[in-house]
C-alpha cells in the first residue's frame, strides 16, 4: 500500500503547490450555453455531440436537436458539434458571469470537412491551421470509417504514419519513422506504459473506446517526457455530459462489423446519459477473430523458389479474441468537473512461429484515472490528474500446441510473466494572459514497479521514478503564433539482482553499478505560424526530446518468444536525444484542403538491437541472439495530403510520404540504414457521392490505390533480418520486399430507422487479391501479408431515455 499512497499524497501536494501560485479564488455565477441543431431542411438531428474538448464537457442532442451545457466558466471556449455523415463545426463562444447564450447550429452534409477541428493533445486548445505543431485528428465519421482492431491499423491512412503489423490484432503506430519506444501513446493526456519495447508490442488500445484519436509528429518530449522524439497519440475518451436544469436522459449506440479474411466478428455498444450534475459513459465491446488468410500461393517447397512463402493461404495461429470496455462518471460542481474513467483491454492471441507452430499470449491492461477540471477564478484553472494502470503480459513457450493461447494458465505463472504498475500524478495549472501570453504550468511524478515472474525472465523486476516540471506559453500576435515550451525531467530507476539475467547479487558483494541508473533531462521546443490569409499558413518546428534506455534495453537477456530471438541487453547505454526541425506549408479553403511537411530529425546515441550472426542454445541450433549497441542517426522525410472537392459529387484525395534514415556513426558503420523505416508510399482516391439516392441519405463510393516502393533492409539492424540471411534460413524467407499496389474500395449510406440515421459500410481491403509483403509486416519473412477483406460495418444510434 505504500506504493499507492506515495502518488496519492505527492499528487496533493502537487495541486496544493500550484493552487499557491494563484490568487485566491473569486467565484461568480456560471454561465450556460444552450440551443438547437438541425441540417439544412430545418429538421432536428437528435444524438449530435456537443463537446467543448479544452473543458472536458460535452452532451448529445435530444429527439428535438436541443442541447444544454451549464456550470461553465466565464471566458472564450471553443464548443465543436459532430455527427456521422454531416461536416462537423466549431465555434468560439465568449461567456460572461450567469450568462445563458443561445446557440443554434445548422450541419450540412458531409463532403469537405472545411470546419476548424479544435485540437487538445497539443499543449494549447488550437485549430490546426494554425497551431505550430504538425497535429492531424481523427473523430466523428472518418474514424468510424477507418477504425480498425489495432490502433496503427486505424491511423495508417493518415500521412506520415504507418503501422508495424503482426496480423490484425497487433499494430504499433510509426511517426516519421520512429516508433515503439520512440513514439509515445496516451491515454487522454497520460503516457500509457504496455511494455512497448517489443517490436510486436502494440498498444492496449481498442479505438471504438475513444471519441478522438490525436496525432502529433516530430519530438513531443516537452510535453510527455521520454519516449515521444518521433511523435505522439493521444487517444481521447468520450466527453461526459451533464443536465443541469434538463431532463435526466439516456442514449446510445451499437456496432457491428463481420470481416472476411479472418472471418472477425465485433460487437460493441456505448452509452451515456446524465441525471442533474451527474453524468457517465460506458462502452463495451466484443472481438472474435479466426486465422488470418494471405494469397493461396506456391510455397517455396512446392515451387524451389527461395524467395516464395513458407506458408501460404490460411496462416495457422494467427486467431485472437478480445473483450474491452470502459466506464466513466463525472459530477458537475459550482467550480468545474470532477471525473473518474476505469478502462479495461484484454487481448488473447497466438502468433505464427516461423517454425509453424504458434505461441499464445495473453495481454491486460487496466487503467483508473481521477481527473478535475477546476475554476479558481481570475481565468486561473487547474487540472490535477491521478492514474493509475496495470499492464500483465504472459507468453507461453511455444511449441506443439494445438491451442496455443488456451494452453495459458488460468492460475500461477506462465513461462514469460511481466507484471507493470504504473501511478502517476499530475497538476496542470493554466495561467490568464501575461501580455499577449497565456499558457500552463504542469508538475508530474511517476512511479512504477515492474515484476518478472516465470520461468523465462527476459526483464528484470525493477522500480521506477520519474518527476518533472513543465511550462507552455502561446502568444498570437494579429497573423502570428508563437509557441516554446520547456521540461526538466529527474529519473531515477534500480533493477533487481537476478541470476538468470547475469545482474550481479550486491547481497553476496557482487558489485551493483549496473543496477542503477539516474537521468536529468532537459527538453525544449518552440515553433511558429504565420497566417498569410484565411486559408494559407505556413508553420516552423524546432524541439528537443530524450529518450532514457528502458530496462529491456539495458538488462534483457532471454528467449523473446513472440519473436523467436534470444535477446540481449547493455547496462551502459546512454539516453538518446534528438533535435527536430520541421516546416509545414498548409492551405484550407471551401474546396481544397491541403498539407506538406518536410523534416530532419538527428538522434545522438541511437539504440540499435543488432543480430549478432550467432545462434543461441547447444550446438547453436537455437533461436538468433541480438543485442544493443549505440550511436548516431539521421532523419530525413516529408509527407503531404490533399483532398479537393472538384464537384458537389466528386471529391480526390491524396497522401505522400518518404523517408530516409542513416547511421553516422563510424563505429557501427557496418550497416547505414536505420531499421524498421517504412517505405515511400503513394495513395490516390476518388469518392462520389450523393445527398440521397432514394431512401438512401449521403450514399458515397470511394476507390482509393496505394503504391508501396520496394524497401531493402538495414542489414543486421533489421529485425527479421535472418529470413534469407542466415544458415537456419537460407533455403527461404526474405528481409526487404518488393513494390507492389493495392485497390481498396468502400460503398457507404445511411438509412433512417426508428427516425434515426444508421450507418451501413461495405468495404474490401486489397481488392484484387494481390500478392505481396509489407516491409513493416513481422510475418513477411515467412508469410505473405493479407489477401482480400471484405468487411461490414453497421453503427445504429437508438435513445433510451
Amino acid at each position: 500500500m505504500t506504493n499507492l499512497y506515495r502518488p496519492i499524497i505527492l499528487s496533493v501536494l502537487i495541486t496544493i503547490a500550484l493552487i499557491g501560485f494563484t490568487v485566491p479564488p473569486a467565484q461568480g455565477q456560471p454561465a450556460s450555453v444552450e440551443g438547437t441543431v438541425t441540417d439544412t431542411s430545418g429538421k432536428p438531428l437528435p444524438g449530435v455531440n456537443v463537446a467543448l474538448p479544452a473543458l472536458k464537457k460535452g452532451t448529445s442532442t435530444t429527439s428535438n436537436g436541443s442541447f444544454q451545457i451549464s456550470d461553465l466558466p466565464a471566458g472564450s471556449h471553443s464548443i465543436t458539434f459532430t455527427f456521422v455523415g454531416y461536416n462537423a463545426q466549431t465555434r468560439q463562444i465568449s461567456l460572461e458571469e450567469g450568462e445563458v447564450q443561445t446557440l443554434n447550429i445548422t450541419l450540412t452534409r458531409e463532403t469537405l470537412q472545411t470546419e476548424t477541428v479544435t485540437v487538445t493533445g497539443t499543449p494549447y486548445e488550437s485549430d490546426p491551421l494554425t497551431t505550430p505543431a504538425d497535429v492531424d485528428v481523427l473523430t466523428g465519421d472518418t474514424k468510424f470509417s477507418r477504425q480498425q482492431t489495432s490502433l496503427g491499423a486505424s491511423l495508417d491512412e493518415l500521412a506520415g504514419v504507418s503501422t508495424i503489423s503482426t496480423g490484425s490484432q497487433t499494430g504499433k503506430p510509426v511517426i516519421r519513422g520512429l516508433s515503439g519506444s520512440r513514439v509515445r501513446v496516451l491515454d487522454d493526456g497520460t503516457a500509457m506504459d504496455y511494455q512497448q519495447y517489443g517490436v510486436r508490442h502494440g498498444p492496449n488500445v481498442d479505438p471504438f473506446i475513444s471519441d478522438r484519436i490525436e496525432v502529433v509528429r516530430g519530438a513531443a518530449s516537452v510535453q510527455y517526457g521520454s519516449d515521444a522524439l518521433g511523435g505522439a497519440v493521444n487517444v481521447i475518451s468520450n466527453a461526459l455530459p451533464e443536465a443541469t436544469d434538463e431532463d435526466p436522459f439516456l442514449q446510445g449506440e451499437t456496432l457491428g462489423e463481420f470481416s472476411s479474411n479472418n472471418d472477425e466478428l465485433v460487437g460493441g455498444v456505448h452509452l451515456n446519459g446524465a441525471v442533474n450534475r451527474w453524468g457517465f459513459t460506458g462502452t463495451l465491446i466484443r472481438r472474435a477473430a479466426g486465422n488470418m488468410t494471405a494469397p493461396d500461393v506456391p510455397t517455396f517447397r512446392e515451387s524451389d523458389d527461395t524467395s516464395a512463402p513458407k506458408f501460404s493461404g490460411e496462416l495457422d495461429h494467427t486467431d485472437y479474441d478480445q473483450f474491452n470496455g470502459s466506464l466513466g462518471i463525472g459530477y458537475q460542481t459550482e467550480i468545474g468537473q470532477l471525473s473518474a474513467e476505469y478502462t479495461r483491454w484484454q487481448n488473447e492471441h497466438n502468433f505464427l512461429l516461423p517454425n509453424g507452430r504458434g505461441l499464445g499470449q495473453n495481454l491486460v491492461n487496466n487503467a483508473l484515472q481521477i481527473e478535475g477540471d477546476l475554476d479558481l477564478g481570475y481565468n486561473f484553472t487547474l487540472i490535477p490528474q491521478l492514474t493509475y494502470s496495470q499492464n500483465l503480459r504472459q507468453s507461453n513457450p511455444g511449441g506443439d500446441l494445438a491451442e496455443p493461447r488456451s494452453e495459458l494458465p488460468d492460475d500461477g505463472y506462465a513461462h514469460l510473466d511481466v507484471l507493470l504498475d504504473s501511478y502517476t500524478a499530475k497538476t496542470e495549472l493554466k495561467h490568464p494572459g501575461v501580455g499577449p501570453f497565456t499558457g500552463t504550468l504542469g508538475l508530474e511524478y511517476k512511479y512504477q514497479d515492474q515484476e518478472t515472474r516465470g520461468t523465462e525472465p527476459l526483464v528484470p523486476s525493477a522500480e521506477i521514478h520519474n518527476i518533472a516540471a513543465f511550462v507552455f506559453e502561446q502568444a498570437e500576435l494579429d497573423n502570428l503564433t508563437l509557441s516554446f515550451g520547456a521540461r526538466f525531467d529527474a529519473r531515477k530507476q534500480e533493477a533487481r539482482p537476478h541470476t538468470d539475467l547475469n545482474l550481479p547479487d550486491y547481497d553476496a558483494g557482487e558489485t551493483d553499478e549496473v543496477l542503477y541508473q539516474s537521468f536529468f533531462e532537459f527538453s525544449g521546443s518552440a515553433g511558429a505560424t504565420y497566417q498569410f490569409t484565411e486559408q494559407l499558413a505556413v508553420a516552423a518546428n524546432i524541439g528537443r526530446g530524450f529518450r532514457a534506455p528502458s530496462l529491456f534495453n539495458l538488462h534483457a537477456d532471454g528467449v523473446h518468444g513472440g519473436i523467436a530471438a534470444y535477446q540481449r541487453g547493455n547496462p551502459y547505454l546512454d539516453s538518446e536525444y534528438s533535435l527536430n526541425t520541421d516546416l509545414s506549408l498548409r492551405w484550407r479553403s471551401n474546396s481544397v484542403q491541403a498539407k506538406a511537411t518536410v523534416y530532419r530529425n538527428a538522434i545522438d546515441n541511437y539504440m540499435f538491437l543488432v543480430n549478432t550472426g550467432e545462434f543461441a542454445g547447444p550446438g547453436g541450433e537455437g533461436p538468433p541472439v541480438l543485442e544493443f549497441v549505440q550511436g548516431d542517426a539521421r532523419l530525413l522525410g516529408g509527407n503531404a495530403d490533399i483532398t479537393a472537392q472538384l464537384l458537389p459529387w466528386l471529391q480526390l484525395s491524396g497522401t505522400f510520404e518518404t523517408v530516409a534514415g542513416e547511421n553516422v556513426d563510424d563505429d557501427i558503420s557496418e550497416v547505414d540504414k536505420l531499421p524498421l523505416l517504412p517505405p515511400t508510399r503513394l495513395s490516390g482516391k476518388v469518392r462520389i457521392m450523393r445527398s440521397s439516392l432514394g431512401k438512401a441519405e449521403n450514399p458515397f463510393l470511394s476507390l482509393g490505390v496505394q503504391h508501396t516502393s520496394s524497401k531493402e533492409a538495414a542489414g543486421r539492424y533489421e529485425p527479421f533480418w535472418q529470413f534469407g540471411n542466415s544458415p537456419q534460413f537460407s533455403d527461404f524467407g526474405v528481409a526487404s520486399t518488393d513494390a507492389y499496389t493495392l485497390l481498396n474500395a468502400t460503398l457507404g449510406s445511411e438509412i433512417s430507422l426508428w427516425n434515426q440515421p444508421v450507418s451501413l459500410q461495405l468495404s474490401a481491403n486489397n481488392l484484387l487479391n494481390t500478392t505481396y509483403r509489407d516491409f513493416l509486416d513481422t510475418y513477411k519473412g515467412y508469410a505473405l501479408s493479407p489477401g482480400r477483406d471484405i468487411r461490414i460495418r453497421i453503427k445504429i444510434p437508438f435513445p433510451v431515455l
